[in-house]
């Protein structure tokens, strides 16, 4: 299991347990049972009036006050943790949804045109199919290969029409996010690998088999969430 695993799951639990914990400690539980209690005698005391009656509506504009008291209360850790939590989901998004690109790993390449011509890689740095060269011809639409990174620092040359260019394919190591690179006409585009959490031995719809780092995410912060919020029931601390 890999170090971005192993955080994406981390965090996710320690996301899932703040929230609960914020809950816990920034809602006062006995005013929320108190006006549960209320609600209830209130709601008794409407079904002995119709709508309309002025003691309905009075009664009714109790329940109203008491049911704002508690939305108030319940928005509380919402109102604390909201930034935190949308900082740490984008943090997430930019440096843990991929794997940073790294010597000796296999990335996804797209190579679009128009191109005519012979595309290889200084002393083997990246080889494409397990090859140093790639011949493409009249290619205009996008074309996707796996490239592998053989060293940090590596030089792209593109022969065509009797011509050589060439171009340096520098901070592609260690980079979460897509690196292009153009050389002539042609454009280079290495992509990091997602994270990827668990395979599993069955397809979920919309998800496929890859749980990404999102899905897992957002898995481990329910189950923790959901855990803590049945443990601080049972033992009656909240309500």
């Amino acid at each position: 299991m890999s170090i971005d695993t192993l955080l994406v799951i981390l965090i996710a639990i320690i996301v899932g347990a703040s929230g609960q914990l914020a809950y816990l400690y920034l809602i006062d539980h006995e005013m929320m049972k108190s006006s549960k209690s209320r609600i209830k005698e209130l709601q008794q005391q409407l079904k002995q009036f119709k709508p309309g009656e002025e003691n309905f509506k009075q009664v009714y504009a109790q329940v109203t006050a008491e049911t704002s008291k508690m939305m108030k209360q319940s928005f509380k850790p919402t109102y604390v943790t909201i930034i935190p939590f949308l900082i740490i989901f984008f943090l997430m998004s930019t440096y843990l949804s991929t794997v940073p690109i790294a010597i000796g790993s296999s990335v996804h390449m797209i190579l679009s045109g128009p191109v005519n011509g012979t595309l290889s890689f200084a002393s083997s740095c990246v080889t494409i199919s397990n090859s140093s060269s790639l011949t493409v011809l009249s290619s205009s639409l996008p074309q996707g290969f796996t490239a592998a990174i053989r060293s940090a620092t590596c030089t792209a040359l593109l022969s065509q029409n009797g011509n050589t260019y060439n171009a340096s394919l520098s901070g592609m190591i260690g980079s979460h996010t897509v690196k292009t690179y153009h050389i002539a006409n042609a454009t280079m585009s290495f992509s990091p690998n997602p994270v990827i959490v668990a395979t599993l031995p069955f397809s979920i719809p919309f998800i496929g088999n890859a749980i990404n780092w999102f899905w897992a995410y957002v898995f481990f912060s329910f189950v923790t969430s959901i855990t803590l919020n049945r443990i601080f029931k049972h033992y009656k601390m909240i309500t």
